[in-house]
């Protein structure tokens, strides 16, 4: 699938609000693992835009080393996890039961764990959810294997960096909404498709990340997706230190430098070092302090590159 079929010629309804009309935006977004090529549309009534076309199998797309990133980094992210769910926990008057949809490696439901809360998760893969279960003693069911308790409802339901993976957001969000108890909260954290970041980076922008990204959501599409869904959007927060500072160095990289990915491919150890590579690192260094001063600024303005929401039940 090396070349991407035109989205002028099938018939694809919006995933959000089933408008036929959309504009075809990027036409050579390439895939930094496979070097697979989509394209990404945009819906012009709900401005949701998606990637075009979805594989019928993911697996190819998500090697072993897919975000398997050295100590040091993952060090950094359990810290800067902690805080966040330390910030989630302020939204209750006490700890409860929460419940993160596509818990990944379980860092997340490892942070609300600390604060008290009773945690349980859910992944794709064995694989993944085997990793949570060893490492954290977490209790993770597998989407399809291992059902939900029926019964449960939860005062948090998190969906953190995981609903741009699903090409079906509504019967998800629809389904996130079921699970919470009465007064409870969703949080969702997704790129931005409306950030400074994706608008400078176009097909390069790092967030983007198709195939694996099936969906690039706008706090406006995010809203509409919400709504559709018996869910309303309360607040969104665009602050994040563990991903929008170095969105904007790998996309600089890959904007000025044709860098693909590779700064990302070397840090989760998924290509072996070649003497060039110190260029990258060099590079890397002296773009931080100007990607931390633009992250700051997009923060303030609303044009982060990840957005965070909570909604609750309409």
């Amino acid at each position: 699938m090396k070349d991407a079929l035109s989205i002028e010629k099938v018939s694809v309804l919006c995933p959000v609000c089933s408008a036929p009309q959309a504009d075809l935006l990027y036409s050579h977004a390439r895939d930094y693992i496979t070097k697979d090529v989509f394209q990404v549309a945009h819906c012009t009534q709900c401005t949701v835009a998606w990637t075009h076309p979805i594989p019928a199998n993911l697996d190819p797309y998500y090697p072993r080393s897919y975000r398997r990133y050295n100590s040091v980094i993952i060090a950094i992210l359990k810290f800067l996890y902690r805080r966040r769910a330390w910030r989630w926990s302020k939204l209750f008057p006490k700890a409860g039961s929460a419940l993160e949809l596509g818990c990944g490696d379980g860092f997340m439901l490892n942070a609300l764990r600390s604060y008290e809360w009773s945690v349980c998760g859910t992944e794709r893969t064995e694989e993944m959810a085997a990793f949570a279960r060893q490492h954290f003693g977490l209790t993770v069911f597998v989407e399809g294997d291992q059902a939900l308790p029926t019964e449960q409802r939860y005062d948090l339901v998190v969906m953190f960096q995981v609903l741009e993976h699903l090409s079906e957001p509504l019967s998800q969000l629809k389904r996130a909404c079921s699970l919470l108890s009465p007064n409870g909260r969703l949080i969702i954290g997704v790129p931005n498709f409306a950030s400074w970041q994706a608008s400078y980076g176009k097909e390069g922008w790092f967030h983007l990340d198709v195939p694996r990204h099936l969906l690039h959501y706008s706090p406006a599409s995010l809203r509409a997706a919400a709504e559709s869904s018996g869910l309303r959007v309360e607040s969104i927060n665009f602050t994040s230190f563990e991903h929008d500072p170095y969105g904007w160095v790998q996309s600089i990289l890959n904007q000025r430098f044709n860098n693909g990915n590779r700064l990302t491919r070397l840090l989760m150890r998924a290509e072996p070092w070649r003497a060039g590579d110190i260029v990258t690192l060099l590079l890397a260094g002296l773009l931080t302090i100007p990607a931390v001063i633009l992250s700051l600024i997009s923060w303030v303005c609303g044009r982060g590159a990840i957005m965070e929401a909570v909604l609750a039940k309409r």
